[in-house]
């Protein structure tokens, strides 16, 4: 799983920041593999009740203390029972920290392996994400768009807010994680859903690079439009992540 940013005022305070410190490599490097009991992206399964083995690797470039340009890809498989066996997604953007306010601007290319012919899943979605830590809880918004939605169903927005609660009582570093979004999609026809509104919460502890987590994920469509894949679910995960 992957977008509008204020590209302008970004670029702006690009130009005004002060250089990297000359002893601290400008250069990172973060992989991560694991599992998770079903694949659901906003609130929709994407593997038809089966396991999903999922990797993904970003490299990082710092500008400075403040500015951060990272490259990514990310992949899963997939299960749409119509041959499709896995989604690879491409990423790219910017990353600024100011103080306790984080912001993400990028770009996801979703590429779908061994679709069927004349199938139009890829598509390309552009994101502003913010973040502001406040210590006991990190509320989190983003605003996600793409041009060309999948079957043709033009524009698409995506708009999610959550909230992270660490939990410090233990070394695993338990985390309580909650978000909300809403799908809007051009032509609900041709997408095959009307806009829909999606949720989840869920309980992550992480150990020696390890994290597995436990999530309620939901929706308001109607089974008369989405049967078993829109069901409300709870989805399992192990992931170990390692940076370079």
């Amino acid at each position: 799983m992957k977008k509008v940013v204020f590209g302008a005022a970004m670029a702006a305070a690009l130009m005004a920041t002060p250089a990297l410190a000359q002893d601290k490599s400008p250069f990172s490097l973060d992989v991560t593999a694991g599992v998770v009991s079903e694949y659901f992206f906003r609130g929709i399964s994407q593997s038809d009740d089966n396991p999903a083995v999922q990797a993904g690797a970003e490299l990082g470039y710092a500008i400075n203390d403040t500015y951060a340009l990272y490259a990514g890809v990310w992949g899963s498989t997939v299960d749409f029972n119509n041959g499709t066996d896995a989604e690879v997604d491409l990423t790219a953007g910017i990353r600024a920290t100011y103080d306790k306010l984080g912001l993400d601007l990028g770009i996801i290319q979703y590429l779908y392996a061994d679709k069927p012919a004349g199938e139009d899943l890829n598509y390309t979605e552009f994101k502003l994400v913010g973040s502001y830590d406040l210590g006991f809880v990190i509320p989190t918004a983003g605003v996600y768009y793409s041009p060309e939605f999948p079957y043709d169903s033009g524009d698409a927005y995506y708009i999610t807010a959550g909230v992270t609660v660490p939990l410090p009582v233990t070394q695993f570093e338990p985390q309580l994680v909650a978000n909300i979004g809403k799908q809007y999609v051009d032509d609900n026809d041709k997408f095959g859903l009307k806009d829909y509104v999606d949720w989840n919460v869920g309980l992550f502890a992480s150990y020696w690079g390890f994290t597995a987590g436990v999530q309620y994920v939901d929706n308001n469509i109607s089974s008369s439009q989405c049967d078993d894949g829109c069901r409300p679910a709870a989805v399992f995960s192990l992931s170990y992540g390692y940076s370079f």
